[in-house]
């Protein structure tokens, strides 16, 4: 019978992870303000001092009524600092529930999500990452849950005051994300087999062309034409070996929508690493602002933007943190769109949209936004006020504690 417990108390504690990937820890951080303030007992597991951590959990747990929040499986990625004698990982050992936040495709963890515990539930921000999931791993429970804005942590919840005024904003068009090289990445192909390349650069060519299409949809379309029909857990197994192929994909057009501002005169602030490694004829409009910018550096450089723009990591129908972030800082969210977006925002309302096959039109949407700066103001105040009220971190927990019962 598995330690964990089936008739759960109320939830009254809950584990977080930092300091294993920063991005999720300050996710965490978030997550935990909430949960403190709803009377919860929070404890994290640092990654820089794990086997102290260890030490603190195990007179932190109470059995019954733990719960650990997580991202990606970290801590249930067969790390041994968190495996028992048994075989059992620590948190099944003292029986705690286990909530999952996948912020990537779950082709990315295939086999975690084979080996996934009966006590976790796991969330995706996409609802075709849930579909994915219940197709093909029937047993796990899957659900949605759309990622959230960041704040900066210090300040809490309550910080409208402290946003920069817009006329006082130094950045017109601000991008934070790192960027990898397309050519890179591409030439792992040639690594491979000749017919797998072959094979993977076709699907590849398919995404690329017809950016609107999910990937695993791409990637299914293509494996049944070259060996027919599979079982779903042939379907899976083929699929979790094409990570480069959505890599590619993914990075392909972060670097074209950063090269065609750049080449039409618009200079974008960019924060994160390897932008000088993207070819441009004018890289003198690529704008650095540092190579190891951490989330709440990324928070300030919001802050003191008109425009954050975003590119989607090929979610069609869910969303990433940087729009919401934007939205909380009052920047308007420049962004490619999804499903979901389209349901939750207005375009020139409370967003603006463009589009990856018509990227060509991205340097004029710019040029009018900034050339009426009281419609910028109007859009950024809009969507202020809907990130605030339906996608926080604090929301976003709130939604998970109804998970927990009691």
């Amino acid at each position: 019978m598995s330690p964990f417990v089936k008739i759960m108390a109320k939830i009254e504690k809950v584990v977080l992870i930092k300091n294993a990937v920063e991005t999720l820890g300050y996710f965490s951080e978030q997550i935990a303000l909430e949960l403190q303030e709803q009377g919860i007992e929070v404890y994290f597991v640092d990654y820089e001092d794990l086997y102290e951590s260890i030490e603190g959990l195990k007179r932190f747990v109470t059995r019954g009524n733990t719960a650990i929040i997580t991202f990606n499986f970290i801590g249930y990625s067969g790390e041994d600092v968190f495996l028992q004698e048994s075989g059992d990982t620590i948190w099944e050992a003292y029986g705690m529930s286990a909530f999952n936040i996948l912020v990537d495709h779950p082709i990315y963890y295939h086999s975690k999500l084979m080996q996934a515990p009966e006590e976790m539930t796991v969330f995706c921000l996409d609802r075709e990452h849930v579909q994915y999931i219940k197709r093909f791993y029937p047993g796990i429970k899957v659900k949605f849950l759309p990622t959230a804005g960041n704040i900066l942590l210090e300040q809490g919840w309550d910080y409208e005051e402290q946003l920069i005024p817009y006329g006082e904003r130094k950045y017109d068009v601000v991008f934070t994300a790192n960027y990898v090289s397309f050519q890179k990445l591409y030439r792992r192909f040639d690594e491979m087999d000749a017919e797998y390349a072959a094979f993977y650069r076709e699907i590849l060519d398919d995404l690329i062309a017809q950016p609107t299409q999910s990937v695993d949809v791409v990637m299914e379309r293509h494996i049944t034409a070259e060996l027919g029909e599979l079982a779903d857990t042939d379907i899976r197994t083929v699929m979790s070996g094409m990570l480069l192929v959505d890599l590619c994909a993914r990075t392909y057009y972060r670097g074209e929508i950063i090269r065609e501002l750049a080449e039409q005169d618009i200079k974008v602030h960019v924060f994160g690493a390897d932008w000088d490694q993207l070819s441009c004829k004018k890289p003198e409009n690529i704008i650095q602002n540092g190579s190891q910018v951490s989330s709440g550096e990324c928070v300030r450089a919001v802050r003191d933007a008109k425009i954050a723009l975003n590119v989607m990591p090929w979610f069609k129908d869910g969303v990433h943190d940087r729009i919401f972030t934007a939205m909380l800082q009052k920047a308007v969210a420049l962004t490619d769109d999804s499903k979901y977006l389209r349901e939750q925002f207005t375009d020139g309302e409370d967003i603006v949209y463009f589009s990856l096959e018509e990227r060509e039109h991205l340097p004029d949407i710019i040029r009018m936004l900034l050339r009426d700066e009281e419609k910028l103001m109007r859009i950024a105040e809009k969507g202020y006020r809907q990130a605030c009220e339906k996608h926080t971190w604090r929301v976003r927990t709130q939604e998970l504690l109804r998970e927990f019962g009691g």
